[in-house]
C-alpha cells in the first residue's frame, strides 16, 4: 500500500493540522480541504486513497459529501471515514446509511484511527483483488472441496449456535447439581 493519499476535510484548521500531523507520522500523504464542497472538487481532480471528513461543516456537510462520493462511479470505491464530535446512535446510523465506511468520534485515539485506516485499506485491497471471495479448501472423503466464503460463514454461524444451548444446558446442570 505505497503512496496512500488521504484527503482530510475539516473546517477547523487546528483540528485539520493536528490530524495531518498524526497521519504524516505514519507515512501517509495528506491534503486538507476546509469544507465538503471544496473536498469533493479536490477529490474529482486528484486521486486520493481515502477520505477523512468531519460532519458538521459549512457549504456541504459530511453526510452529503459521503452521498456524493458514493453516488459517483469514479469515486464510489474511495473509502470514507467520518470523524466527528457527534456520537448519538442516530448520527452513526445516518453515517452508515449515506455510505461511510467507518465512524470515529472526537476526541479520537490516534492509534485507534490509524488502525481503522489500515483495516479499511487492507479490506479494500482484498476486495479489489478478488481475494475476499476466496474460500476454504477442505478434504472430505478423499476429495478436495472449495467452500465459498458465504458457505463458510453459514457453517460457522451454525456451529456457534449449536454450541450455545449445549453450553447453557451444561452450565445449568452444574449449577443445579443435575449432572
Amino acid at each position: 500500500m505505497d503512496n496512500v493519499r488521504i484527503l482530510i476535510i475539516e473546517d477547523s484548521l487546528t483540528q485539520a493540522l493536528r490530524l495531518q500531523d498524526s497521519l504524516e507520522k505514519h507515512q501517509y500523504e495528506t491534503q486538507i480541504a476546509n469544507n465538503g464542497k471544496t473536498g469533493l472538487d479536490l477529490l474529482k481532480q486528484k486521486h486520493f486513497t481515502l477520505v477523512i471528513s468531519d460532519i458538521i461543516m459549512p457549504e456541504m456537510d459530511g453526510y452529503e459529501l459521503c452521498r456524493q462520493i458514493k453516488s459517483d462511479n469514479r469515486l464510489k470505491d474511495v473509502p470514507v471515514i467520518l470523524l466527528t464530535s457527534l456520537s448519538d446512535p442516530h448520527d452513526v446510523i445516518e453515517a452508515l446509511e449515506c455510505g461511510a465506511d467507518n465512524f470515529v468520534t472526537k476526541p479520537y485515539n490516534e492509534k485507534f484511527l490509524v488502525s481503522r485506516i489500515q483495516n479499511i485499506l487492507i479490506n479494500r485491497e482484498l476486495r479489489l483483488s478478488g481475494m475476499s471471495e476466496m474460500g476454504i479448501e477442505i478434504v472430505f472423503a478423499g476429495k478436495n472441496i472449495l467452500l465459498h466464503p458465504v458457505v463458510c460463514k453459514l457453517w460457522i454461524s451454525y456451529f456457534q449456535h449449536m454450541k450455545m444451548p449445549f453450553r447453557k444446558t451444561r452450565s445449568w446442570s452444574r449449577s443445579t447439581g443435575n449432572w
